[in-house]
């Protein structure tokens, strides 16, 4: 559980410290107020990524120099970021590579943005699922560094002024070897998220939602995928396939979740990816990652929230923020601690 959280010029919060004693914690405020960064902030302590932005750089409060997260639970983790560096630590030790810092704390964010699972770009799609499975599997981050050193490797070659078809050759059977294994794990991944999606949707009594992996070349036979695009690519001066280029689609009841499915749907939906990522770190890791639920409840009708409440419920740690407890379902409020964030500069 999260015990403690101090904030020194992160957001729109110059100094905020937040002590929790409960496994359900509403944070409440008007709109505008940080409620928001708040849960950021969780987040970036345990995975060093911000849902929101790429550059955690931008997160620094605007004239100071520097940012600093302080997340307590049974470790300490701390986060210190310039507009030029970054250091993240547990226990006041450092860890320079970042992989062996994720996998210390679990949380799973649910906020707006998550509709970009749906309809959001291709890279933000391929983001959710290296983030989250590098989170799962360590050696799926080491694979994928090397996976984009080749990469850029083969491109510099492509775009010489006399591509070296023998050298480029040797590239893409390299590049062809990480991409096999990236394939198969992201495969994997999404297979084990739609195992759980099944129960989730018959339980919130919702539609049929699944993931589809859309690939960008024959995985049975892709050196006859890189070779009938060999002469695109020099053409181009770019890889045009590979595990760079794929993407996903979210289906509701088999059709195309961003067409067929409304607002309130792909909310919906959104919701039931991040439950199903929280039952497949449960399953594989053993773990009961800490939910943090950003206006959670907003366009649901009340036969869905009181399905959701079970998943909430059933949580080592949930955080939620609302505009007014009056949002907030009575069976939860009572047994949460509500904690008022007022204006804090």
């Amino acid at each position: 559980m999260i015990k403690e959280l101090s904030l020194l010029n992160f957001r729109l919060f110059s100094n905020l410290d937040l002590t929790f004693n409960n496994s359900l914690i509403i944070l409440c405020g008007k709109n505008g107020i940080g409620k928001t960064s708040i849960l950021e902030a969780m987040h970036l302590a345990s995975s060093t990524k911000s849902f929101k932005d790429t550059n955690i750089s931008n997160l620094i409060k605007k004239d100071t120099e520097f940012s600093k997260i302080i997340l307590k639970s049974d470790k300490e983790y701390s986060v210190f970021f310039t507009k030029d560096n970054h250091i993240f630590s547990i226990n006041q030790k450092e860890y320079k590579r970042l992989k062996d810092y994720i996998g210390n704390l679990y949380t799973i964010i649910f906020s707006s943005t998550d509709l970009n699972l749906i309809d959001g770009t291709n890279l933000y799609k391929r983001r959710f699922l290296d983030s989250e499975i590098s989170t799962l599997n360590k050696n799926y981050l080491k694979v994928y560094s090397e996976y984009k050193k080749i990469l850029s490797e083969r491109n510099e070659a492509l775009k010489a002024q006399e591509v070296d078809k023998t050298y480029l050759s040797v590239l893409t059977s390299e590049l062809i070897e990480k991409l096999k294994y990236l394939y198969q794990e992201r495969l994997s991944f999404i297979d084990k998220l739609n195992y759980e999606l099944i129960d989730i949707s018959s339980n919130l009594n919702f539609n049929k939602i699944s993931i589809k992996y859309v690939k960008t070349y024959d995985d049975k036979n892709i050196i006859k995928s890189f070779n009938d695009k060999l002469e695109y690519d020099i053409k181009t001066r770019t890889t045009n396939i590979g595990i760079h280029r794929d993407e996903f689609k979210v289906l509701i009841d088999n059709d195309d979740a961003e067409v067929f499915a409304s607002l309130g749907q792909k909310r919906m939906i959104a919701i039931e990816i991040k439950l199903a990522l929280k039952q497949v770190i449960k399953k594989m890791l053993g773990v009961d990652a800490i939910l943090l639920l950003d206006d959670v409840f907003a366009t649901l009708d009340n036969s869905k929230i009181n399905k959701l409440i079970e998943y909430i419920k059933d949580s080592k740690q949930a955080f939620i923020t609302t505009t007014s407890v009056f949002e907030i379902p009575e069976e939860l409020l009572k047994n949460a601690s509500v904690i008022r964030i007022g204006e804090m500069k």
